[in-house]
């Protein structure tokens, strides 16, 4: 499994597409979209996190 990461965490330079997944790793169907060193949203439940589906390559800019 990917790493988890708990809402209001910081997601460094791995932003992307998360998606909830419940306190025994069952996945919800809720996503979210954060930027680079954004943190995380809260969850629709206690106790859930966030795992990383996919991760948007850094700018080149």
């Amino acid at each position: 499994m990917a790493s988890k990461k708990r809402p209001g965490d910081n997601t460094g330079n791995n932003g992307g597409i998360f998606q909830e997944a419940g306190a025994r790793g069952g996945l919800r169907p809720n996503f979210a979209t954060v930027a680079d060193n954004k943190s995380l949203p809260p969850t629709s439940k206690p106790n859930s996190y966030w795992v990383p589906i996919k991760t948007t390559p850094d700018s080149k800019r």
